[in-house]
């Protein structure tokens, strides 16, 4: 029989983000679900990105830049680098898929932390390469495991800082030795930075000033969570022009819509949107940890815009219970975290909420 599909496929499981909240309000017969579950910009995004997206409606019949030119320039002056060094994409995700696209071939090794962001292994498995796993120490990526398992077919390591879901940092001392001990032909290393704008510990590395000194290392960002533009799907990459420009090779002529580019350059513009959702999160993120840890669930230091509390045998029985009340968290289950739950960080009221709600569904089993 002809084969039509690729084989690499049946390897694969695709990412399951949940169903749509209409769908489940419907389905639950709830008015509103409070979302709780997908580490989404409590404040939503810029006035001034709602602004811009207004004025660029009438010109939705038209290509966008297919350089994304002025959101390059504007991540460039916010970061410090020239425009060269940066590609934006359709999210992070696009960008993880041109990394895999320019470099993975069949016979390559990806290393990466386990559990992790999935897509991690998705691209592996969709470019014929073999996913290599190296365990977490408890919440933290273990670096000394993952340069032992570096090997001369290893094409690219994988490092998540802050870890999604673990919520804990690579520190800056550690990530040198260990950027250091990859000697002079390393394999590309892909810093995951998704949530680096929520960091308050001062050892957090900073990807873009390491790809000034590493020529093979990838910073990747994203504008879902500090900016609030989820729903537009706005990520970039920061590495040194020729990485840039191999990646350029293989990125679709139109990857980043017009809205997308506007509502970016946008929310750099309104830096004081910025900084309040930091402010939000570094206030309400201890709190919220405190709190849950007096409720019999710990949590690791989290260093994101979400926190992975251990909540153990009544871990489902909690969720279910907060979902009949209109709150949805992430199973830990679903993410390599038996035991847990995966709870984004809201407004003091949300916040509120959620613990009432906790300590009425405490009750009940």
């Amino acid at each position: 029989m002809r084969r039509i599909w690729r084989e690499a496929l049946s390897a694969v499981t695709p990412y399951d983000a949940g169903k749509p909240i209409e769908a489940l309000e419907k389905e639950l017969g709830l008015q509103a679900i409070l979302r709780l579950s997908a580490n989404e910009n409590p404040l939503g995004p810029s006035p001034g990105v709602i602004e811009a997206l207004r004025r660029e409606a009438s010109r939705s019949h038209l290509y966008p830049d297919g350089g994304s030119t002025a959101l390059r320039e504007a991540i460039g002056r916010r970061l410090g680098v020239p425009p060269d060094w940066i590609i934006a994409g359709n999210g992070g995700d696009e960008i993880l898929g041109l990394i895999a696209r320019a470099a993975f071939e069949p016979g390559d090794e990806i290393l990466m932390p386990h559990p992790a962001f999935e897509p991690y292994d998705i691209e592996a498995r969709l470019s014929g390469a073999t996913p290599v796993r190296s365990p977490l120490k408890g919440y933290d990526t273990d670096l000394d495991d993952i340069l032992a398992r570096v090997t001369p077919r290893t094409k690219t390591v994988f490092l998540c800082t802050p870890h999604n879901p673990a919520s804990t940092i690579v520190r800056r001392g550690p990530l040198d030795r260990f950027l250091a001990a990859l000697g002079d032909d390393p394999p590309l290393v892909v810093l995951d930075e998704a949530y680096r704008d929520f960091c308050d510990d001062p050892e957090t590395a900073d990807g873009v000033q390491l790809a000034t000194r590493y020529p093979r290392l990838i910073s990747l960002r994203s504008f879902s969570k500090i900016a609030g533009l989820a729903g537009l799907r706005v990520g970039y990459a920061v590495a040194q022009p020729e990485v840039i420009g191999w990646l350029g090779r293989v990125r679709a002529p139109f990857n980043v819509n017009r809205f997308a580019q506007v509502a970016g350059v946008a929310a750099i513009e309104d830096a004081a949107h910025l900084d309040r959702t930091r402010a939000l999160i570094l206030t309400e993120r201890p709190r919220l940890l405190a709190e849950v840890a007096r409720r019999g669930a710990p949590a690791p230091p989290s260093q994101s815009n979400f926190i992975l509390p251990r909540v153990g045998g009544q871990a489902d029985a909690l969720r279910a219970a907060l979902l009949k009340v209109g709150i949805l968290v992430r199973d830990g289950a679903a993410v390599g975290f038996p035991g847990h739950l995966r709870i984004s960080i809201g407004t003091r009221e949300t916040n509120d909420r959620l613990l009432e709600a906790w300590d009425g569904a405490a009750g009940k089993f």
